[in-house]
């Protein structure tokens, strides 16, 4: 359950955030989250609730916004775009060249995009 160590940073972050402003509350959080992240929506949202608990971003509404997989193939320079049960069980494989030579593009992203406060 890693999500629960990623939600303290994002509170952290938030209530730093929201104390600079001198916020009354935070009203949401938004937050970018790869595909490779293998993260579950549920279970971070009921972390967030958990560590949020006590902080000027207890009553705040957490929205996740999911970064699709883009590899692009270091031989060809061909995109391409898979969903996570592909890339875990499978060899991914260029359907240009036929190599197996990736670089990730996006799907491991993990950030606050935006923080609405009043």
């Amino acid at each position: 359950m890693h999500e629960m160590a990623l939600v303290g940073n994002v509170v952290d972050i938030v209530v730093e955030h929201a104390t600079v402003a001198q916020a009354k509350e935070v009203i949401s959080v938004k937050l970018r989250i790869g595909e490779l992240r293998d993260i579950v929506d549920d279970m971070m949202e009921k972390c967030f609730r958990y560590v949020a608990h006590g902080t000027v971003a207890e009553n705040s509404i957490l929205i996740i916004e999911k970064v699709p997989i883009v590899l692009c193939c270091n031989e060809c320079n061909t995109t391409l775009h898979m969903k996570l049960h592909t890339a875990q069980s499978t060899q991914t494989i260029c359907s240009k060249c036929g190599k197996s030579n990736f670089k990730i593009l996006q799907g491991k992203e993990l950030y606050v995009e935006d923080i609405e406060i009043i």
